[in-house]
């Protein structure tokens, strides 16, 4: 199957993966402002040792039956990632776990449509080994011992180019090697919080581990017992064959409720359960091959009841024929969190220390953007195209008390009328031809005790508006096709580019919903109007997509985008420093780098503020003033017109020599 390497052409970063790796396929050549010093040794490899960039990856041979380690990792670790996957509302994820080498032991992807059409390819592979199939995530970790991610072109062939892969090593209790878990996924999807989350994953199978090596646990002094037991994020009760808890660690007395010296010596079934711990004894055990996962509640000393999953284990005291337990309690909305990180779009990423400003005009933005989080008030934001008006909405959601609840946005100009009205209010099942079975939660639902972020809002079509008033008003929402409302807790941020007072005026908006929304109004100034923000996103963007520091503007480049007028704001400026970090051979990015649209711009800015108004009829002065703008925007003569606020005949006129007397 080919692949298009323009596939990725919206993301710069993976598009500078492609240019990067077709420079060293081509001329052997490594671009270091891109690929990193990891990845750069491994193509080097693969080069040096005659793997071909085009080789087909091999199919999946049948898993055999190993040692210990390999039967551990399978049983515990493919355990936790079933887990996972149970509670996962994403198809687009394929979970491994590997031996110490890359051979693959467990593979698991959702079963749907999607995940056989388009992650199929990589569960057929058996093994990940540097040597069998290129550059990718688990060939990295084997040999820097270290969780990685490799995505898009940073795989060495060009087979793995549509995917992103994560993987953490496992170690044992000696520090040494044993295996390597990871996910893959497709390369759009990529995203930072996922080595996070795969790094949580290694560390359940490790504490895992910790829990079966009992004769360790066993030998080692209270202490480092105590240690090791605190260190795993779930519930673990060490109990004797008396029914006694002779180890608890700090997780289990936070999620009952009590201190240690109350528990530690007692009998487990002062633990309070339901249904009763007497009735839990009777519960099968799991092994290092399966886990029975038996569902619990957890009641704390306050009466407080939580959901949680229960694993007994039965280990081995050593010089002794009888067998000790190990209780694990892991509490169900834990494992939901995890979940919940990996689908895409419900969290914020953003905090307000990822806003950089020097500029007065902002720090007022974000000094009124806190209180509307404090106070969880409606609000409205206002700022042309690439100001940041999400990023300053989810830096809101960060911030307040709902940061631990959903971020669900909403384009509100990219869906027709019926289409969006489904979308927010969601839809009971047969509401009409091609609902889903089941229905569908809308996204005022989703997000439920958090924040929606309703982007474009002033494109919202009028009937949508109305019926998002009442939900407002009333705070509940009917599905289409229901007949029972729906009470919601969510607070509402909405944005828009345009002058929302203007839209009034003009119809367009519902003064009643401006009135319903508009407690907080944030308006995000332009980035020619924040005063000295220009230089600052210079220096940071520049240090962004070029870590090592061997690169700089000239003196002449930074004169040139600093007379721009940045219509794309922020969001304009980044990519374009990009694009110059990775088109230019130069240590010195100069002139020749910069857009031939922004050199243009300047030019006829340049040429109208050096024009010589002496001896020049007004006639001369118009003609002169209209082709630069025209010129300005390429040639388009509607949008020239837009601009000068003129009819197009008149713009024609005027480059035809003007008027004529």
């Amino acid at each position: 199957m080919g692949y298009n390497p323009f596939y990725n052409i919206e993301n710069p970063q993976l598009m500078g993966y492609e240019y990067a790796w077709i420079r060293f396929i081509k001329h052997n050549e490594i671009n270091h402002a891109i690929i990193s010093k990891d990845i750069a040794n491994s193509w080097r490899r693969c080069h040096n040792g005659g793997l071909s960039f085009d080789t087909a990856s091999e199919k999946a041979a049948k898993s055999e039956k190993g040692d210990f380690i390999t039967e551990f990792l399978v049983g515990n670790g493919g355990s936790i990632i079933k887990d996972i996957f149970k509670n996962l509302d994403s198809d687009c994820f394929y979970g491994i776990i590997t031996d110490r080498e890359g051979k693959k032991l467990f593979g698991l992807g959702n079963e749907s449509d999607a995940f056989s059409g388009r992650l199929k390819e990589i569960s057929e592979i058996p093994s990940f080994a540097e040597e069998k199939v290129g550059t990718n995530c688990f060939s990295v970790v084997a040999e820097i011992k270290k969780p990685y991610s490799v995505a898009g072109a940073q795989h060495y062939f060009e087979f793995f180019h549509r995917f992103a892969g994560y993987a953490a090593p496992i170690f044992n209790i000696d520090n040494e090697i044993i295996g390597m878990v990871g996910f893959y996924t497709m390369a759009e999807q990529m995203d930072d919080y996922i080595i996070s989350f795969v790094v949580a994953v290694e560390r359940a199978i490790e504490n895992s581990l910790k829990w079966l090596n009992s004769r360790e646990i066993v030998e080692k002094q209270r202490e480092e017992k105590q240690y090791i037991l605190d260190t795993v994020s779930d519930g673990v009760a060490y109990v004797d064959v008396d029914g006694k808890i002779v180890h608890g660690n700090r997780k289990l007395f936070e999620l009952f409720g009590v201190k240690s010296e109350s528990v530690v010596g007692g009998d487990i079934s002062n633990l309070s359960t339901t249904p009763p711990v007497d009735e839990l004894k009777k519960y099968p055990f799991s092994s290092i091959y399966s886990s029975c996962d038996n569902k619990i509640s957890i009641v704390n000393s306050r009466g407080e009841s939580r959901q949680s999953f229960l694993n007994k284990y039965k280990i081995m005291e050593y010089g002794s024929q009888e067998n000790n337990e190990v209780w694990v309690f892991t509490v169900y909305s834990d494992i939901k969190k995890l979940a919940k990180k990996l689908s895409a779009g419900n969290t914020s990423r953003f905090t307000f220390d990822d806003i950089k400003s020097n500029s007065k005009a902002m720090k007022i933005v974000i000094e009124l953007a806190k209180k509307a989080s404090s106070f969880e008030a409606g609000t409205i934001i206002e700022g042309d195209s690439g100001t940041g008006k999400e990023m300053l909405a989810q830096a809101i959601h960060s911030y307040g008390p709902r940061k631990d609840g959903p971020f669900i946005a909403v384009d509100c100009g990219a869906l027709p009328s019926g289409l969006l009205e489904s979308e927010l209010f969601g839809y009971e099942e047969g509401a009409f031809t091609g609902a889903k079975r089941g229905g569908k939660k809308g996204r005022f639902e989703l997000a439920n005790k958090g924040v929606l972020f309703l982007d474009e809002i002033t494109n919202m079509p009028y009937d949508v508006q109305a019926k998002l008033l009442r939900a407002l008003q009333e705070r509940k929402i009917v599905p289409i096709g229901g007949a029972e409302p729906v009470s919601l807790d969510v607070q509402v941020i909405a944005a828009t580019n345009k002058d929302i007072v203007a839209e009034i005026e003009q119809g367009n908006f519902r003064r009643d919903l401006f009135y319903r929304l508009n407690l907080i109004h944030i308006k995000i100034p332009s980035l020619t109007e924040r005063e000295n923000d220009l230089q600052l996103f210079l220096k940071y963007f520049m240090h962004k997509y070029n870590p090592k520091g061997d690169m700089r503007l000239s003196k002449e480049a930074v004169d040139i985008l600093s007379s721009y007028e940045w219509p794309g704001n922020v969001r304009q400026l980044e990519n374009v420093i990009e694009r110059m970090v990775i088109i230019s051979n130069a240590k010195t990015i100069g002139r020749e780098s910069i857009p031939d649209e922004i050199l243009r711009s300047v030019s006829s800015q340049e040429k109208i503020n050096e024009f010589d108004l002496e001896e020049k009829t007004l006639n001369d002065i118009c003609s002169f003033y209209v082709k630069k703008t025209a010129e300005k925007y390429g040639g388009n003569i509607k949008k020239a017109a837009e601009v000068l606020g003129i009819s197009r005949v008149t713009v024609y006129k005027y480059l035809n020599g003007g008027h004529k007397s």
